[in-house]
């Protein structure tokens, strides 16, 4: 076989034998680029221990924990209308006949609402835009309406029948995923100290009763030194006030890292231990598709020059 195919490489017009080459270096150039993304993936994952939330670092880091709604609104699947926290969903078309038979995307979309997850220390908010998902729920059924009120379950179904096909993933809700991306901690603490100090000294400065107090020629002016003393007071009036407010509640948020830092967001059905032998597999079989294609592309040149 071996050696058919060697004398094919050699006896071949150059039209066909530019395809193959073409498509040798195009399954090469795939094999390379699906063995940089999954080992970076790969690295990364094992590399980054898994943290709790409750005393985890600012920056990337990874959380195991079980997903659920935030307050408000429940997130719902459009097709199937079942509970998640996150889905996608595409919808194609059957158009033409024989032949031409092709299927056409006429409408997807993918969720962007705010999911919470809780790992026992704490709760973090994750923001899923741009997130990578990794082995979501998956239904794909058919029917000969663009309705999207029949889910999975109909009877126009698994069968192939049908004009329309319906592909739906999703992340059930308090299903125990796996995140991670970049952390971050926020408070919303209002007005800075030299902020409200000058909002302060702003309404204090026309003040009759200030000016009374603070005048200390009786002119009904403020000279620099009792507009001195004015500051003083305003400045303890606003340290007692900042101490009395209760401090404000930190929100814990993960997402997708900003330029400049680790740009991955991963949502994960699967565990580490699972997450991390799947890119694995992943991995080392792109490697080896990039090595024997690129082998056998550097043969069939050899061969034919």
């Amino acid at each position: 076989m071996v050696s058919e195919l060697q004398q094919w490489f050699v006896l071949a017009d150059g039209a066909d034998f530019g395809f193959a080459v073409a498509g040798l270096m195009v399954l090469s150039a795939g094999g390379l680029y699906g063995f940089l993304r999954y080992s970076r993936l790969l690295r990364l994952i094992a590399d980054t221990p898994t943290a709790r939330i409750r005393s985890a670092p600012q920056g990337f880091v990874q959380f195991e924990g079980t997903a659920d709604w935030l307050p408000g609104p429940q997130i719902v699947a459009p097709l199937s209308g079942l509970p998640c926290v996150w889905y996608r969903y595409r919808i194609e078309e059957r158009r033409g006949g024989g032949r031409n038979r092709r299927r056409v995307v006429i409408d997807q979309g993918r969720s962007d609402d705010l999911f919470r997850l809780d790992d026992g220390t704490g709760e973090c908010v994750v923001d899923p835009d741009g997130a990578m998902v990794i082995r979501p729920e998956r239904d794909i059924w058919h029917g000969a309406s663009r309705a999207l009120n029949m889910g999975p379950g109909s009877a126009s179904g698994w069968f192939g029948g049908g004009r329309y096909r319906y592909v739906e993933e999703r992340v059930p809700v308090r299903r125990e995923v796996l995140v991670a991306g970049e952390f971050s901690t926020r408070r919303h603490e209002g007005l800075s100290r030299s902020e409200r100090l000058r909002e302060l000294l702003g309404r204090w400065k026309n003040d009759p009763d200030i000016i009374r107090q603070y005048d200390s020629d009786g002119d009904g002016r403020l000279s620099m030194k009792d507009w001195q003393g004015v500051r003083a007071a305003a400045a303890v009036a606003v340290d007692r006030e900042m101490a009395a407010e209760e401090l404000p509640d930190a929100v814990h948020v993960i997402r997708r890292g900003e330029p400049g830092t680790q740009r991955l967001l991963v949502i994960s059905t699967l565990s580490e231990s699972q997450l991390l032998f799947r890119q694995r597999l992943r991995a080392y079989g792109s490697g080896l598709v990039f090595i024997a294609a690129a082998s056998v592309f550097l043969w069939a040149v050899t061969a034919r020059f």
